[in-house]
């Protein structure tokens, strides 16, 4: 699996030269590669247009992955506490 060198992340909570405590453990990851989101309703009514997600932000360029497109996300666990974000 590709892993963009821009996003990657070895070790979420472990800062040079500290050791990392047991119950500091970091949350597992998976890299999302670039996609087109679907138009949606949210619950308001509102309707959110369709657009592409690369992971940095920015609308007026949309990156391949080639490019270096693409982003560390959390695994879903149920504890919001640890997500990476977003």
């Amino acid at each position: 699996m590709f892993r963009n060198p821009f996003h990657y992340i070895d070790d979420l909570f472990e800062q040079p030269g500290e050791a990392q405590g047991s119950d500091a453990a970091a949350p597992e990851t998976h890299f999302v590669e670039p996609h087109e989101v679907e138009g949606y309703e949210k619950e308001d009514g509102t309707f959110v247009e369709g657009y592409w997600r690369d992971g940095d932000g920015d609308t007026s360029h949309d990156r391949t992955l080639e490019e270096g497109g693409g982003y560390e996300q959390s695994n879903p666990d149920g504890d919001p506490t640890n997500n990476l974000d977003s």
